[in-house]
């Protein structure tokens, strides 16, 4: 598609090239896993109060679940992701430890297969991992990218969420995976938004299927 590199370069002399902080891995899938249906302030405060109530992964791992869905309430689905972190903290202590850096001996796709294979966690997730805490150039599809790839004409509206992880896999350069999510969920959240959207205002409008919605 020979107007991703334009689209690219437009985001970026908007919204600059940002560069991937590092991260741990395991905090990465654990705030994954609590960001789901939520907002990242209440994924972050659960975040924060686990740790501050179990202090450390193995002593999560050995807490009671309904200790565990008490310090993560505030995300919301205490329940669901509190087996989730259970059930993915047990797989690491068989595996013999907290590390996830051994998927980055793995290719991406069998890296994703055993992140997906824990309970509670989807292609999403385990992309975000992989992406934000391993530095892998596994692009990630989340609501804002969606959006403004479909508004783009990267995505089809009917392709489904594994399929578009493939086709913005296949889109976009290696290299440039980490900075081209990050602005595509700053054109989704500052102006390419859910209703009334910025139209006027969009470095990347000549590209839309759907010019003038607001």
């Amino acid at each position: 598609m020979p107007q991703i590199q334009k689209i690219i370069a437009a985001l970026e002399k908007r919204f600059g090239a940002e560069v991937r902080p590092d991260r741990d891995p395991l905090d990465v899938l654990v705030r994954g896993i609590l960001s789901q249906n939520t907002t990242d302030s209440n994924s972050k405060r659960a975040f924060d109060s686990l740790i501050k109530t179990f202090g450390g992964w193995e002593a999560v791992r050995a807490a009671p679940l309904p200790a565990l869905e008490k310090a993560v309430r505030c995300s919301g689905l205490a329940r669901q992701k509190a087996a989730s972190i259970h059930a993915a903290l047990s797989w690491l202590n068989a595996r013999g430890g907290y590390n996830l850096d051994f998927l980055n001996g793995l290719p991406i796709k069998q890296a994703q297969e055993e992140l997906t294979a824990i309970k509670g966690v989807g292609i999403k997730t385990a992309r975000l991992v992989l992406l934000f805490g391993l530095g892998r150039p596994a692009f990630v599809v989340d609501t804002h990218v969606l959006r403004t790839g479909e508004r783009l004409g990267l995505l089809d509206a009917r392709c489904g969420r594994v399929r578009a992880h493939a086709i913005m896999s296949e889109l976009i350069p290696p290299q440039k995976t980490y900075s081209v999510h990050m602005n595509m969920i700053k054109l989704g959240r500052e102006i390419c938004r859910p209703k009334r959207p910025l139209c006027r205002e969009c470095p990347v409008a000549r590209y839309c299927l759907h010019p003038g919605l607001c």
